[in-house]
Parts: structure tokens; sequence; C-alpha cells
């Protein structure tokens, strides 16, 4: 049974009450530039199987959660757990050994454009699995799709270019 939980405006996760133990644990996250509060006390949990969308409008912070979870940025306050570690008490190596293990993306500039959707999503597979062999990246490249909610808007982009199947 899933229920819907409103966050914070603009933030809304999916919760399996059955799940166990959570790939991503966001406790009471809290991130500001300045006199700018970007996150307010943002709690949430991913369960395995779960896909979530942070949706908002400019500057609402969607982004900053992203690269708070990666550490890309440092929040101000609160934990963030990935696959139960706390991802600021990681030290270099471990924190890129974490990020070889999930995906994420960012809208402007994600993608490299003179790459096609399927090239730049087999980019990471190629540079960090080096070791993989055709057949591997696109079984993984297809499980992926399969995943998405966008799965069939997905598929047709895979031979273009990024501009082309850009929905803002």
């Amino acid at each position: 049974m899933k229920d819907t939980t409103k966050i914070e405006p603009g933030i809304i996760a999916a919760t399996k009450k059955d799940s166990k133990e959570p790939v991503i644990e966001i406790n009471n996250l809290q991130k500001s530039f300045g006199n700018q509060a970007v996150l307010k006390s943002v709690s949430l949990n991913l369960f395995p199987g779960e896909n979530i969308g942070v949706l908002g409008k400019s500057g609402s912070g969607k982004s900053v959660l992203i690269k708070c979870i990666v550490r890309l940025l440092n929040a101000d306050g609160g934990t963030i757990k990935v696959f139960g570690q706390d991802v600021y008490a990681l030290n270099r190596i471990e924190l890129a050994e974490l990020r070889q293990k999930i995906g994420f993306l960012f809208q402007s500039g994600a993608l490299y454009d003179s790459m096609t959707v399927r090239e730049n999503l087999e980019f990471p597979l190629r540079r960090i699995k080096k070791n993989l062999t055709e057949k591997e990246i696109e079984k993984k490249l297809m499980r992926f799709w399969k995943m998405s909610v966008w799965q069939m808007h997905c598929i047709k982009c895979l031979p273009s270019f990024p501009v082309v199947c850009a929905k803002g």
C-alpha cells in the first residue's frame, strides 16, 4: 500500500509501508545561501523499487536537494543516508564509490549536446564500468527504461540528440 506525503511545497514522496530499509533517508535537511533559506527541514524516505519526483518552480531547491544527497553541496543541517551510509561521514574515496552506485540528472546542461541520449546514458557506464560488454550495457539501459515513468518518450529519444527530446 502506498501513501503520498507532501513534505514541503513542491516535494512529494511516495512511500511503501511494507518496505524495509530506505535507500535514501533524509532528516531535517537545511540549506541556505546567505539569507535565502532554500531547504527548510526537508525529511523523506525512498525505499527500494520506488521512484521519486521533485517538483517546483525555478529556485525552489530541486537541484539543491539532489546536490546535497550526493554531496556536491554541503547542507547546513540535518542528515542524509544513502544505502545506510551517512554521506557527510564518507571520505573522498568512499563518496566516489557511493556515487558509482546511484544516478542523478540535472535539467540544465545535463546531457552532452554532441551525443545522442543513448550515448549520454552509456557514457558513465563506459567510463566507470570499463569491463562491461555491449550486451551488459544494453541490459542496464533497458532496465533503466523499464523503471522510467517516461518509458515510451525516453525510448523514442534514445537515437536522438538532447535538444530534440527536451521537455523543460
